[in-house]
């Protein structure tokens, strides 16, 4: 089916056919504001965007309901996150014609964070937030959903080992990258105990500034994992140091919890990989991209390497 004919199908199966749709953004999901009421989200990834090697082969209908789920536990435990609405049959989740499954919330007033906003003090508001996800997620268990783990990382090599086999990845890369995973696996592997449900994606646009207050939005790809992975994505549009240890303060305020700077390296470079892993098909013919990655290299995957394997 084309975009047109999923959205007013979408819109039929939840009673809002002929309401007004304009389109926010399409990466792993089509996304629309209808009436200005509601946040229309239809689970069909742009072309040349991929989860598939972070899903591997999940019932994804269940992720979505185990997401909606999350989020209703969250509003339960007291954050100001999105409400679901329910379709025409009372559920949660809605398969569409062709089989793609659309979800709707509740639309949230706001604005996204502008980058040239950044200051310490939002940094410290930033960590409040996250720091308010982390508690209001606790006791929630999800049976589908991605776990950002070892076993994530060993598939991200195989994805990686395909684009060398196929000339689209330089080898010194290649094993950089795959040494970088290894690491990261191994760490990942050693905090499994203290997982817990994650955002996991908090970009700056899943991040939104309403009445003072910084709500996260977006959790499609919400998971199980440690809570550093959460600071390493929040880090990825933060290079400010003082910006991020103003994050780090904000977080051990309300949590009373030490956070080790230094192990927040590890998960923003983990954020960065699977930033690759989710667009490779598109970046992968991007000048940007072969300029940017030796930098990732540089700056990022060879110092880690250097600080713990020497």
């Amino acid at each position: 089916m084309c975009e047109l004919n999923l959205l007013d199908n979408a819109l039929q199966l939840y009673g809002m056919t002929g309401a007004k749709a304009e389109l926010i953004r399409h990466n792993e999901n089509m996304t629309y504001c209808i009436d200005d009421k509601f946040l229309l989200r239809i689970h069909k990834s742009k072309a040349g965007f991929s989860a598939a090697p972070f899903y591997n082969d999940i019932n994804m209908l269940k992720v979505r309901e185990s997401e909606l789920k999350f989020l209703e536990h969250l509003k339960s435990n007291g954050l100001n996150v999105q409400s679901s609405i329910l379709n025409n049959n009372n559920e949660l989740v809605t398969v569409l014609r062709d089989g793609t499954v659309a979800t709707m919330l509740t639309w949230l007033p706001g604005r996204n964070l502008d980058k040239g906003e950044l200051s310490e003090e939002l940094g410290y508001k930033l960590g409040e937030m996250l720091a308010k996800v982390h508690i209001a997620a606790k006791g929630y268990n999800a049976d589908y959903c991605l776990r950002y783990d070892q076993k994530l990382c060993q598939r991200s090599q195989e994805l990686f080992l395909y684009l060398l086999n196929n000339e689209r990845l330089n080898k010194k890369y290649y094993v950089i990258i795959t040494n970088v995973l290894e690491l990261i696996g191994v760490k990942l592997k050693q905090s499994e105990a203290n997982y817990i449900c994650l955002h996991s994606d908090l970009s700056l646009s899943n991040i939104i500034l309403t009445n003072d207050e910084l709500i996260p939005i977006d959790f499609s790809l919400f998971g199980y994992s440690t809570r550093m992975l959460d600071f390493g994505s929040i880090y990825c549009f933060i290079n400010e140091a003082n910006c991020r240890l103003s994050i780090i303060k904000g977080y051990e305020g309300l949590t009373g919890c030490k956070i080790n700077a230094d192990e927040i390296d590890i998960y923003f470079a983990l954020q960065i990989i699977l930033g690759i892993v989710l667009h490779y098909e598109l970046w992968i013919n991007e000048d940007w991209f072969y300029k940017r990655l030796p930098e990732w290299c540089d700056e990022t995957f060879i110092p880690l390497l250097k600080k713990y394997r020497g």
